[in-house]
């Protein structure tokens, strides 16, 4: 279980405004009507953010460590979906805007410092602030193009072409996801991910 979700200290504060203001500019009462609502919470390795089959309500901000977000199929195998890591943005987008039961999970799967908004803040906030629907917008953008880079990835590259890829858009990956995973992420088994690695090497 994540420990008991508390306010946020001046250094987590810090990094998600910057990180914010990446996407689009913002001014600090923007900030501040989102940032009023937001928990910083400590995740141990292992603990499930978001079970298949439930309800998403929140999307996060990684301070430290990794999520992966996987599906699972009807024989029990995992196809990674994508990975998490400090600096980034975490959620189910299209099950936070759909509001159905979510079809994919989120696990940490290294111990990890998260920051909470609820949803509904800022679906509210997109609606009522010219700045933040402008914010949804690029987020939205952002998401669009990186969505057309991984299906490029899986229809015109080949595995050891997606593995250089998954390196440099996550140069930590190979130190907090294991080898299944990343073998996952680019659709090959470990023991192919063992020889792409050792080639590379």
């Amino acid at each position: 279980m994540a420990d008991p979700i508390g306010a946020l200290d001046a250094q987590a504060l810090s990094a998600m405004k910057a990180a914010l203001q990446q996407v689009s500019p913002l001014s600090e009462a923007d900030l501040q009507a989102l940032m009023a609502h937001a928990r910083q919470t400590h995740v141990p390795k292992g603990t499930v953010l978001l079970r298949a089959g439930e309800h998403a309500q929140t999307s996060g901000f990684v301070l430290q460590g990794g999520l992966r977000e996987y599906y699972v199929l009807e024989d029990g195998t995992e196809r990674t979906k994508g990975f998490n890591m400090a600096g980034g943005f975490a959620g189910s987008l299209s099950d936070l805007i759909s509001g159905a039961a979510s079809k994919v999970w989120i696990v940490a799967e290294a111990p990890s410092i998260l920051i909470h908004t609820p949803w509904a803040i800022y679906a509210q906030l997109t609606e009522s602030s010219p700045a933040w629907s402008r914010f949804a917008r690029k987020m939205a953008e952002s998401l669009y193009m990186a969505k057309v880079e991984r299906e490029y990835e899986l229809l015109a590259l080949d595995a050891a072409q997606r593995y250089q890829r998954a390196l440099a858009r996550w140069p930590a990956l190979e130190t907090v996801f294991s080898q299944r995973d990343i073998a996952s992420y680019i659709g090959v088994t470990p023991v192919h991910l063992s020889r792409l690695r050792s080639a590379k090497a």
